[in-house]
């Protein structure tokens, strides 16, 4: 289980395969752990794939701030330095798509492209459709059994600061993967939520405005299910970022990678193998002209 230690914490980190570099980010009360499903053993096998914890998530240090996407794309940039990882194409889940949207911003040389897997963004968090989530009627009953409900859920998310939402997600088996039925509420889980400032932090802005999306010029795919509280950042993305396409998966939600791994690796793959060429080639021109100068918890909260 090796660690590195950067912005003065120790990050844990997997790396397997060999080729041109894939860094997988995981999304908020995650870990690495949910790549291993399917995504990085299939594409070990034609790239040096790297997935890591997010600073107090997994085996990775807990601090008590340093939470905001630029926090997290300080840690990134200097586990890349320490890796010896000059360029990279990023997957990243939700915050963590944010994550990696946010390092295209900042450091556009350090980025090949990036899929971003039903990311959420804090500057695009009005285009959620928290109240056309399609879960309040699926698992009505199963809800209700935790108190949980659209009214009570809006109630916890009225401020900046969900981690409310978070203690309640406790509450609610894990739906998805390796540890599917088990309870969530695990000392690293809770420490996380209690002694650290992330419920608030995670939501903050930190700098990637609506206004500066569109200096985001690495080829973009952004991939969102259908039945996902974020399907409208999908199209939202594709509109303001110069080099970015996005798909959608029918009948699918925010956590299809967990349920489902198989499903978008197909496009992941496609997509890596050459990203400008699978935007397009129109896209590949702006590109090229714009760039010269330089889990899983089962609610909607992410973002």
């Amino acid at each position: 289980m090796p660690k590195t230690r950067v912005n003065g914490i120790d990050i844990h980190h997997q790396s397997k395969g060999a080729g041109a570099d894939v860094i997988l980010i995981h999304g908020v009360t995650a870990s690495l752990a949910m790549w291993y499903t399917k995504i990085l053993p299939t594409l070990a096998a034609d790239y040096r794939v790297t997935a890591y914890d997010l600073r107090g998530h997994g085996l990775s240090e807990t601090t008590p701030t340093g939470y905001s996407s630029l926090h997290m794309v300080q840690d990134l940039v200097a586990l890349m330095d320490a890796l010896g990882i000059q360029k990279a194409r990023f997957i990243g889940h939700s915050y963590g798509g944010c994550i990696a949207l946010h390092l295209a911003l900042l450091h556009p040389e350090r980025v090949e492209g990036i899929v971003a897997l039903d990311a959420g963004l804090a500057c695009l968090r009005h285009k959620r459709t928290i109240k056309e989530w399609p879960g309040w009627k699926r698992f009505s009953r199963q809800l209700t059994k935790f108190g949980i409900s659209y009214e009570r859920f809006m109630q916890l998310d009225s401020n900046n600061d969900v981690s409310e939402i978070f203690r309640k997600s406790f509450d609610v088996p894990i739906q998805f993967g390796f540890r599917r039925g088990a309870s969530r509420a695990s000392p690293r889980f809770r420490k996380l939520i209690d002694e650290t400032s992330i419920g608030s932090e995670f939501r903050e802005i930190a700098g990637m405005t609506e206004e500066r999306l569109p200096e985001i010029v690495a080829p973009v795919l952004a991939l969102y299910g259908e039945t996902s509280p974020y399907i409208k950042l999908a199209s939202e993305l594709s509109r303001v970022l110069p080099n970015c396409r996005y798909e959608t998966l029918p009948e699918d939600g925010h956590f299809y990678l967990l349920r489902e791994p198989g499903v978008a690796l197909d496009r992941i793959s496609g997509f890596l193998a050459d990203p400008a060429a699978y935007i397009g080639r129109d896209q590949k021109s702006v590109l090229s002209a714009a760039s010269q100068p330089e889990v899983t918890h089962g609610l909607p909260t992410e973002t």
